[in-house]
């Protein structure tokens, strides 16, 4: 069996079954984890549902949520709170 990886989180049931159902229409197999918690719970009670694909689909699926306006740029920039925490980190590594 081969590994899967994380694309994304959503905090909705509804947005995941979305963007599954479009990576499914290009035959890009998806699993979903944590989805029943999430349903059962709080929404986002755990980070949300995680979509996951296999391995050798993960780089096409990207590609494909870039397309399809499920993932931007921004997404993968660092928030403040990383940067800032980022800095107090940096401070105590060694030189």
């Amino acid at each position: 069996m081969s590994e899967l990886v994380t694309l994304m989180s959503f905090s909705s049931s509804i947005d995941f079954e979305m963007a599954k159902s479009y990576l499914e229409s290009f035959e890009i197999e998806c699993f979903g984890r944590d989805e029943i918690n999430n349903r059962a719970y709080i929404n986002n009670v755990n980070g949300g549902v995680k979509l996951e694909v296999r391995a050798e689909q993960a780089e096409q699926a990207m590609k494909l949520l870039f397309e399809g306006g499920y993932l931007k740029a921004e997404d993968f920039e660092e928030s403040p709170e990383m940067k800032w925490m980022e800095k107090i980190l940096n401070a105590f590594k060694k030189k």
